[in-house]
């Protein structure tokens, strides 16, 4: 540990942007599109244009194009999806910028699919009302890499964000190590934007990137949290499908073969792409009855992998991945059985509309912000709940924040770190390396995913398992200290565990707190919604190392739709 101390860099830039994935790089555009003479730097500790979620689950865009009805898709956020916890402010400026992000897309250099008289494809979106779907070939962060270094933007990977450095409640910029070599990294910032990502607790690899640092991080800087018992997203899987399912719950059967989604929620409409929550306690109980396994039956008819979008990344994937269906995969006679996994989605930082955190020269968008946002309300997804909305959401909040971001930082040079104690914070990072530790962090990662990845203490929620579950994250946290880091890479999962025990502690604290059950949040001993006592943000703040929970109105006299119809 001592050597490591030892090599430091000292980075100054005006803007600092955690996170190489679409946000990230979004992010830069905007600030340069805005204030071409600013220094960017951004920050990525995988590798900047293949880093986050897009590329594994890229291709989809959803949008509201120019023929859909903006007014109808609102109403069914707020009364079906984010029932009435959305900012309905925040929710009509997105809409309003959905199609403008589109076009962006192509400006930026990236390949979106045609019609054959050469105008952009879009068609409806099956999981909400009046929203459109279009296709985006899967390589859709390369251009905009190209494009932000073409722009003068500094670029460096491989290098893992730990902290926040703070002076009188404002954010001066960051400290890290690299990944590779171990080197403590200290970066000086006039301005710091968070886009690194949810916290999905490593339960699916198709999620397990987001692992809550930026999360972690601001929240122990002093910024607030918002809507933190919304991060409890799951999905349904199919064992052995090359693809792992995820989508068609309205094909899920038990063992007599009855149809789910027509017993538990018979008039449910357009539900979103997961596994909506009355849905979710339906299977439970079938099982529990003796009725299951869960199986996915969709209709023969469903079409095999490879229809056409005319774009060549696609084409390639689409091709690669029937031909493993067919190797390797289950045959479409079969009734696969179902799992019923954690996505997690914890996105629990508050913002204002320009995406500006409660301290001062701290932004955080996409991932690390939508549930913080309210713009969705109460569920753990941007609006929508498409396939294809997070991307969207992503470089939509980017171009809010990197608006105003590069005006923020035209006035004065960066605070100097005279008064930043990096002896300490060095310390802190490296702890884990020190010889007499013992605790594994892949130990600690699986003891972590047993309490927050079941059903029984994240989605079927009651005051006694989730006072069982934050026992159990209590006492998991008292065993922290001795993580053990033998290398860099070690390293990287001992902050990674400890970020993401933090998020699931947000989560199963505001979880506690709210009464009721409403969107994502099922209480057990709570099931009805309660807008009388509960039409209510809970804002979650670090206060003397202990968690301070309170609530925030939500504005609705302010509102156009209201619960009373008023």
């Amino acid at each position: 540990m001592t050597d490591l101390n030892n090599k430091r860099e000292y980075l100054s830039t005006d803007v600092l942007i955690i996170g190489g994935g679409i946000g990230g790089l979004a992010s830069v555009i905007k600030v340069k599109e805005n204030n071409p003479e600013c220094d960017v730097l951004i920050v990525e500790k995988q590798t900047t244009g293949w880093a986050g979620k897009a590329t594994k689950i890229g291709g989809i865009l959803a949008f509201l194009g120019p023929n859909n009805d903006a007014d109808k898709f609102i109403d069914f956020q707020v009364h079906t999806s984010g029932l009435f916890l959305n900012d309905q402010e925040l929710l009509a400026k997105y809409v309003k910028d959905t199609y403008r992000a589109i076009q962006q897309f192509s400006e930026w250099g990236n390949k979106l699919a045609k019609t054959p008289d050469g105008n952009m494809l879009s068609f409806p979106a099956m999981f909400a009302p009046e929203y459109s779907s279009t296709f985006i070939d899967i390589d859709l962060m390369l251009p905009m890499r190209a494009k932000a270094k073409k722009m003068g933007t500094r670029i460096i990977d491989k290098v893992h964000i730990v902290d926040l450095l703070t002076l009188d409640n404002r954010v001066i910029g960051a400290a890290g190590f690299n990944i590779i070599d171990g080197h403590f990294i200290i970066i000086n910032a006039k301005a710091t934007i968070l886009a690194n990502g949810s916290c999905g607790y490593k339960v699916r690899r198709f999620w397990s990137a987001g692992t809550g640092d930026g999360i972690a991080a601001a929240y122990r800087a002093g910024a607030e949290m918002r809507n933190a018992e919304y991060g409890n997203l799951y999905g349904h899987t199919v064992f052995q499908a090359t693809d792992s399912g995820m989508v068609g719950s309205d094909f899920l059967v038990n063992k007599q073969g009855e149809n789910l989604a027509h017993k538990y929620m018979p008039d449910r409409g357009p539900a979103g792409v997961f596994l909506p929550v009355k849905l979710a306690v339906g299977l439970e109980k079938e099982v529990a009855e003796g009725r299951g396994p869960i199986y996915f039956e969709p209709p023969k008819a469903m079409p095999p992998h490879g229809f056409s979008t005319g774009l060549p990344k696609i084409e390639e994937w689409l091709k690669r991945i029937g031909n493993k269906e067919k190797e390797y995969g289950i045959s479409r006679d079969s009734k696969p059985e179902i799992a019923v996994p954690l996505h997690g989605e914890t996105s629990c930082i508050k913002v204002d509309h320009d995406m500006k955190t409660s301290l001062e020269g701290l932004w955080a968008i996409g991932d690390t912000s939508y549930a913080g946002s309210a713009l969705a309300g109460a569920v753990a997804s941007p609006p929508g709940v498409c396939p294809g909305s997070g991307i969207m959401f992503a470089v939509i909040s980017a171009g809010w924040a990197g608006a105003s971001v590069a005006n923020y930082v035209k006035g004065g040079p960066p605070v100097d770190l005279k008064n930043i104690d990096t002896d300490k914070i060095s310390n802190s990072i490296y702890a884990p390396m020190k010889d007499k530790n013992s605790f594994s962090p892949w130990v600690a990662i699986s003891a972590l995913g047993s309490i927050a990845a079941p059903m029984r203490y994240n989605l079927r929620r009651s005051e006694e398992r989730l006072s069982e579950a934050i026992g159990m994250i209590e006492r998991l946290k008292e065993k922290l200290p001795d993580l053990y880091a033998k290398d860099p890479h070690y390293l990287g999962k001992c902050h990674e565990v400890r970020s993401m025990t933090l998020c699931a502690e947000l989560t199963f604290r505001a979880a506690l707190m709210r009464r009721e059950s409403r969107g994502f949040h099922f209480r057990e001993d709570f099931p009805e919604q309660d807008d009388k006592n509960w039409l209510k943000w809970i804002i979650i703040k670090q206060d003397k190392e202990e968690m301070k929970l309170s609530t925030q109105p939500v504005p609705i006299n302010n509102y156009n739709i209201r619960p009373d119809g008023k």
